[in-house]
């Protein structure tokens, strides 16, 4: 007897449930752990925790440990959340406070970061690629700000980007191991204060919003739906 397509789609929908909460187990203990540490054991716990997902529902979805970490890293961030701005020193900082709200939300945001900086991942997996990927948005937006006028002449956007890029991962990494991010707002409206006059003209600065609460103010966010970061269990 053939399955009826609500009957299929349901399972479809169950699928896709399933997947997700194995992702989300696995984004955090990546996050708490780093990727040497932690076991498909770990996640398994987690995830059975959360969703009563079976050993098998997992070795369905993903091979290994490892293929858990690629996924995690090749679904980071989408770069295009966040509504265009006239000023593109602006959506620069927007795009930073964006990914503070996903680092604070989701546990993939969360693993990714870890992820990307952990000296322990094998070699089958680029741990670069969230770093390069958000450069080159970085890189991309701080061209069209160049092409406005809106930077000083002398900075290069690709040198301004790794750097802002750079120093954004040391900032979130200090406040993960101070207070879980809590502070990683503040922290990064702190960045910008300190960055801005030495990368955007003199004229932009008074209109820039850099404040840590500077997403409440964004109007047409299209941010990815995502449940609160769950406290480790003991």
């Amino acid at each position: 007897m053939t399955d009826s397509a609500p009957r299929r789609r349901a399972r479809q929908e169950r699928s896709i449930r399933t997947e997700r909460a194995i992702l989300e187990a696995a984004g955090e203990v990546f996050d708490q752990y780093g990727y040497a540490a932690a076991t498909l054991s770990m996640i398994m716990e987690r995830a059975k925790s959360g969703e009563g997902v079976t050993k098998g529902a997992l070795y369905h979805h993903f091979e290994s440990k490892l293929d858990l970490a690629r996924v995690i890293l090749e679904r980071q961030v989408p770069m295009s959340t966040l509504p265009p701005q006239s000023s593109k020193v602006q959506e620069a900082i927007d795009t930073s406070f964006g990914f503070v709200y996903l680092l604070q939300t989701d546990p993939l945001a969360r693993a990714g970061a870890r992820l990307s900086t952990d000296g322990g991942l094998p070699p089958e997996i680029d741990g670069q690629s969230t770093f390069n990927a958000w450069a080159e948005h970085g890189v991309n937006l701080l061209t069209q700000a160049r092409d406005r006028e809106q930077m000083l002449p002398n900075v290069t956007p690709r040198e301004a980007a790794e750097t802002i890029v750079g120093s954004f991962i040391g900032i979130q990494l200090t406040s993960q191991a101070i207070d879980d991010r809590e502070s990683l707002p503040r922290r990064v409206s702190t960045l910008w204060q300190l960055i801005l006059p030495g990368i955007a003209v003199p004229g932009l600065l008074p209109g820039l919003d850099f404040a840590p609460d500077r997403l409440s103010r964004v109007g047409g966010l299209n941010l990815p739906a995502t449940k609160p970061h769950s406290e480790p269990t003991p």
